[in-house]
């Protein structure tokens, strides 16, 4: 399983590195209209703030939900340990 996870790993540093290759060669500038004001932003850093908003994003609605799951796991692998304790007992 710790090379399944080590493989997908280098995969994911594989595509971020190609991916910043191929955004350093967008260096188109951009105006970007926000409510308040605009900027000029080269097209890869605008893509690259777009993209780390996004999951920083996800994460944060995610998070919750992964959290309680693993939590009603731990409470029924608490109530699993106490039947078989109880199921050897008698």
């Amino acid at each position: 399983m710790k090379i399944k996870g080590l493989l997908i790993l280098i995969g994911i540093l594989v595509l971020l590195i190609l991916a910043g290759f191929l955004g350093s060669h967008n260096s188109a500038i951009v105006r970007v209209n926000y409510l308040i004001a605009e900027t000029d932003v080269k097209m890869s850093i605008l893509l690259g703030l777009t993209f780390l908003v996004g999951f920083i994003f996800s994460l944060v609605l995610l998070l919750p939900y992964v959290l309680r799951l693993k939590w009603q796991i731990n409470m029924l692998n608490r109530k699993q340990k106490k039947l078989a304790q109880g199921s050897t007992l008698s």
